[in-house]
């Protein structure tokens, strides 16, 4: 094995889990969610966090959100990234106090998230 080869297996290596790293996990968690039971909850607070990267800077809109299972509480979060922090900001403030539908996990309802289709008749905005 050559000095090239070394040098494009590390490449690859490198490449492969920077692909891996950006993959978004939080997304795949939801495939598995369509399934899981269907609770009514409430978004309890909101935040826009800014995240800045070199010359550039996004939006990170958090809502904290709480759900009852068999008469126990509890809460998890939503994040939705934007450009603006306008945009964000309209967001989160449109959602802040209202209604949402939580999925959770059967066999641990503290494990939840929110379904972008299930929230289109109680949203006034898409997710």
């Amino acid at each position: 094995m050559g000095a090239d080869d070394v040098f494009t297996a590390v490449f690859l290596i490198i490449a492969i889990a920077v692909a891996i790293r950006g993959l978004p996990w939080s997304r795949l968690k939801t495939v598995g969610a369509r399934s899981w039971p269907l609770s009514q909850g409430k978004i309890e607070s909101v935040i826009v966090i800014p995240y800045h990267v070199r010359y550039f800077t996004y939006y990170q809109a958090q809502l904290a959100y709480s759900y009852n299972v068999d008469g126990e509480y509890y809460s998890g979060f939503y994040h939705k990234f934007f450009l603006r922090e306008a945009s964000a900001q309209q967001f989160t403030e449109a959602l802040k106090g209202k209604a949402a539908f939580v999925r959770s996990r059967p066999k641990a309802p503290d494990v939840s998230t929110l379904l972008r289709e299930d929230q289109q008749s109680v949203w006034p905005l898409q997710m």
